[in-house]
């Protein structure tokens, strides 16, 4: 059994998932066709309002700072990944967690929501939650986390960067990494 997560620009275009999985949205606020790609939307386990409007409001002044990756300084800055590790572990996301759980052991289960890169994204925390709850699962991340390159918003042609390197160069587990 598999738990896989992409996002929404992803799903049927470049990740399709097989006849008979299940496609779960993730998102607070989706949009019409959300409900037409997916089995169903599950908004209680999407982020929380409140941090989820943070992240946004950090993640655009480093973008409008023209920083090389904002989605990981807003994921930093906001202490993301503790705050939504928290909210999973209230009652109803449980329930959730317990219910996607049992779709896994029966076929797998796509986790899916906007954010591209799942290292800066709460359906990796999520699809980590289910599979906790299962034997002999494995978690894939459509794209695969590593392949995505760093932002490139450095013009400096004096610049040694690789421009071929990833996050993944850079970045060991402490970062964020899968």
């Amino acid at each position: 059994m598999t738990v896989r997560t992409t996002y929404f620009g992803g799903l049927n275009s470049s990740f399709e998932p097989a006849d008979g999985d299940a496609v779960f949205g993730v998102v607070r606020y989706p949009q019409d066709f959300v409900e037409r790609i997916t089995d169903r939307n599950i908004p209680a386990v999407a982020p929380p309002e409140e941090l989820l409007n943070a992240y946004k409001t950090v993640e655009e002044a480093a973008d409008e700072n023209n920083e090389p990756n904002p989605a990981a300084i807003a994921w930093e800055s906001v202490d993301f990944e503790r705050r939504y590790r928290e909210h999973l572990e209230r009652a109803g996301p449980q329930e959730v967690i317990g219910e996607l759980a049992d779709r896994a052991r029966e076929r797998d289960i796509w986790l899916v929501c906007w954010e591209k890169d799942a290292r800066w994204c709460h359906r990796r925390l999520l699809a980590n939650a289910v599979a906790a709850q299962l034997e002999d699962v494995e978690v894939v991340h459509h794209p695969d986390p590593s392949t995505i390159p760093i932002d490139e918003a450095d013009d400096d042609p004096d610049s040694d960067d690789d421009p071929e390197a990833t996050l993944a160069d850079f970045a060991g587990p402490e970062a964020g990494g899968a």
